[in-house]
This record gives structure tokens, sequence and C-alpha cells, in this order.
């Protein structure tokens, strides 16, 4: 049975800064993400701060199959939560299988992309064009991986590991700008040996054929933009 990787985002009370030895708010998150070894079928762990907001926290966690953990591991983070959070984001979790498997990746790479594009669960009601239309966004997924992988022209530094997957549950969610009201979603995990390295890449020919067919059919999020962040991960000791 294929392993499962969940990721967890949440904000974090400004007061806590697991970065810091001296902090005891921040050691007790560390602890928090400690505990998570004690669940049956975890494997590895991973946290960092966004680039885009320092304010919010990603963990990522490695778990041997879709039966291991409780699925409550991001209920027990409201300790460290604002407590003022009318105005933050709520905490979003999702799990996918991942295709390398991320094999404990992320503490080595210098920086990570965490790209999470959504897409529309019916195109206009007809159930054999959506199937048709969610296999050509897993062909162009791959043939995305594939020109950032092999097609980035000399002097250019491609991804150091790419990882992707469908995101399994939730397997479908609300989304005002899909023509069902639904969406379905894919995660994106890229190593690049620094945020400029990611830029750089960004404005070639190969990202762009790459890209292309999977903009034409990606669904807007909040602010018009497609998420996505850039995490320096440390893995959980």
């Amino acid at each position: 049975m294929s392993g499962v990787t969940e990721f967890i985002s949440f904000p974090v009370s400004p007061g806590v800064k697991p970065e810091d030895p001296a902090n005891e708010p921040g050691a007790a998150l560390l602890d928090h993400f400690r505990a998570a070894k004690q669940q049956a079928g975890y494997l590895s762990s991973a946290w960092g701060r966004t680039v885009e907001d320092e304010g919010r926290i990603v963990w990522v966690i490695d778990w041997k199959d879709a039966h291991s953990g409780t699925g409550s591991t991001a209920t027990t983070l409201s300790p460290f939560l604002p407590t003022d959070n009318d105005n933050q984001p709520s905490i979003t979790t999702l799990f996918a299988t991942l295709t390398p498997p991320l094999a404990n990746t992320l503490p080595t790479n210098p920086i990570t992309e965490l790209f999470t594009p959504s897409f529309p669960t019916t195109i206009s009601g007809h159930e054999a064009a959506t199937a048709t239309a969610t296999a050509a966004v897993h062909e162009n997924m791959i043939s995305f991986r594939r020109e950032l992988l092999e097609n980035l022209p000399a002097g250019t530094a491609g991804p150091v590991s790419f990882s992707m997957g469908q995101v399994e549950r939730p397997g479908v969610r609300k989304h005002a700008g899909s023509p069902s009201g639904e969406a379905w979603g894919m995660v994106v995990v890229a190593g690049w040996e620094s945020l400029e390295a990611h830029l750089e890449a960004k404005k070639t020919e190969a990202f762009g054929r790459g890209i292309q067919p999977l903009r034409e059919v990606m669904l807007k999020g909040v602010g018009g933009e497609v998420v996505m962040r850039h995490v320096v991960f440390r893995g959980v000791e």
C-alpha cells in the first residue's frame, strides 16, 4: 500500500518561535510535532514558515498508508494559533499520495515550492468529458515535470526534487470559481536551490510550454491567484 503525505498549514501566534531554543511556546510546538511520532504509521515529518507569510507554518507528515495516524493531528494546534483569529485564514489540511514519495527530502531542499492548483469537477455537466479532462490534467502535470527536469536551457537550474499527486482528502471541496461550485486539486512539491532559481526557471520557454495547458483549466484562488508557497523546511528530530 502506498504511503500518504499530510499537509497542515496554520497561522501561528507571534509569540510562538520554534526556531528559538529559548522560546518556551516554540519548544512546546516542537514537542507537539514530536508527539506525532507515537502515532501508528508515522514515518517522518518536517515544518517551516512560508516565505510569503512568516506568520504561517506548514507541517508535512509522511504516513505509512492512508489508515495511519488518528486523523486529528491538526485539531490540537489551538494553543499555538493567534488569539485574535477573526481575520486569519483557518487551518487547512490535505492528504495526497505523491510520486515519487518525498522520502524525507524536504529538510535537504534549500527551499521547497508547494503548489496546489485546483480544477473544476464538471465540464458543462458532461461526465465523460470531465473524466477525459481529469486524465488530461494528470498527463499535463507529467509533461510539466518533464519540461522542468529535462528541457530547461543550459545555465538555468532546474528543481532538485519534484513530487506530485492528486489530493485525496478532501477529494472535493467548495470553490466559487467552479461551474459546479466544487473543485478537486493536485499538489506539487518541488525543491529548488533558491527562490531566485525558481523565479528564473519560470521565465524560460520550457516552463511556459509545460504550464500553459494547466493554466487553461486551473481555477483561480482568493485574489485571483493560484495557491503557491515557498518554505525552508526543518526535519522533526
